[in-house]
């Protein structure tokens, strides 16, 4: 039986919950509160996979929400991060824009197909990393602005990723001809 409310889910949900909290305190210039939240949220995206694999859990539903979760977690962090000058807005774009095609990639596919597999991709399981690691370095040293070099790490893998995810959707859409 496919239960939805697993506790794998229910995490993935804190996760999501913890999104709008991040982004408060980062707003209000908390300091160290925010790092600890955010390093709750990547935490609990290590958790909620494990969680469901241990107890045999995964869920449509958790294989919807959990990439959701990590996307609007780094990409509203990226956001908040460039709002105060800690990254150039454009990192964020490059961040966002990943995030933003990668969801509608899987709305077109799913809406031709109406099968809904997402597979998530070993260069997007790197880039999730580096950009929580990255994020995770922004709010450790709050009053650091970051050099371009230090950024061109996450900006190259983000752009190699979204590359392979727009490939593998493409031929994914051209079996469909």
């Amino acid at each position: 039986m496919n239960r939805p409310m697993t506790w794998a889910n229910r995490i993935t949900i804190f996760r999501l919950l913890l999104t709008p909290l991040l982004v408060i305190l980062l707003l209000r210039g908390e300091r160290l509160l925010p790092l600890y939240i955010f390093l709750l949220a990547a935490l609990s995206d290590i958790l909620d996979g494990a969680v469901a694999r241990w107890r045999g859990e995964q869920t449509v539903l958790g294989k919807f929400l959990d990439p959701i979760a990590d996307k609007l977690l780094l990409s509203s962090s990226f956001l908040v991060l460039a709002h105060l000058g800690r990254f150039p807005m454009w990192v964020f774009i490059v961040v966002f824009s990943r995030d933003l095609l990668i969801l509608l990639g899987w709305n077109v596919v799913y809406i031709l197909t109406r099968h809904f597999a997402v597979h998530p991709r070993a260069l997007g399981k790197a880039t999730t990393f580096l950009q929580m690691g990255t994020v995770m370095a922004a709010l450790a040293f709050p009053g650091q602005t970051w050099p371009l070099s230090l950024q061109w790490p996450v900006v190259i893998v983000t752009v190699l990723s979204t590359a392979d995810y727009v490939w593998i959707g493409s031929k994914k859409l051209g079996e469909l001809g």
